[in-house]
C-alpha cells in the first residue's frame, strides 16, 4: 500500500495562487484553480509517497467557512465531497 502525506494550505497570494506544504517531508506547491489551473512544484519533498490536501472543516460551508474556501469548493467540485482528502 502506498504511503500518504497530508498537505496543508499555508496562504493565498493576491494572484490567486495557494501555497500548500507537507509538514512531513517538506513538499511545497503553488496551486491556481480553474479556470486557469496551474501547479508549480517549489520543493519536491518525498516523491515516493502520495500527497493529499484537504480543507480542515469543523462546520458546514455555509455557516463558518470563508467565501474563498466556498468558491474553491464550488469551482473544483469538492463541495459534495467534504471531509475527504483530495490528491494534489
Amino acid at each position: 500500500m502506498r504511503r500518504v502525506h497530508e498537505m496543508r494550505m499555508v496562504r493565498t497570494e493576491e494572484s490567486g495562487y495557494e501555497e500548500w506544504a507537507c509538514p512531513t517531508c517538506g513538499r511545497k506547491l503553488m496551486l491556481r484553480w480553474p479556470p486557469h489551473y496551474e501547479k508549480l512544484v517549489i520543493e519536491p519533498g518525498d516523491e515516493l509517497v502520495g500527497h493529499v490536501g484537504a480543507l480542515e472543516m469543523t462546520a458546514s460551508p455555509a455557516s463558518e467557512t470563508g467565501e474563498h474556501e466556498r468558491r474553491w469548493l464550488r469551482e473544483t467540485g469538492k463541495a459534495r465531497h467534504l471531509g475527504h482528502p483530495e490528491m494534489i
